[in-house]
């Protein structure tokens, strides 16, 4: 049912952050359940930052890329999300589908770094 998904959620207490590391192919229905669970623990931690690691995570689809960016990121941002650190996917498609994402977040309220490497994305965040 949520294809071949892993999603792991955690806490950051150093930087503060929440972070996100998808991987595998998600479905719909599991990527927005995924995302939904991601809003709830910003909005649990009042976090200001998110560092999401993508690296290994498969595709996201053309519907799913839109209600990121007319429904999560809205609600994300108004829980207080201002920072988000992503790790970049290994594969092209990918990167040109959280480009897209990226590129229409309101750069005034939310700032976007994207990484190699989990670590330089830390190192940001905390900065």
């Amino acid at each position: 049912m949520h294809g071949d998904l892993e999603l792991a959620i955690e806490y950051d207490a150093e930087i503060p952050c929440v972070v996100m590391i998808w991987k595998g192919y998600a479905t719909s229905a599991a990527f927005r359940d995924g995302n939904a669970q991601v809003l709830s623990e910003i909005n649990a931690r009042k976090a200001s930052k998110l560092l999401g690691d993508v690296t290994d995570f498969v595709l996201i689809g053309a519907e799913d890329q839109a209600w990121l960016n007319e429904v999560w990121i809205p609600r994300a941002m108004h829980a207080g999300l201002r920072k988000v650190a992503l790790v970049q996917p290994n594969f092209y498609f990918n990167r040109v589908a959280v480009d897209s994402v990226a590129q229409k977040l309101d750069r005034e309220r939310v700032e976007v770094g994207f990484f190699s490497t989990r670590e330089e994305a830390r190192e940001w965040l905390k900065g």
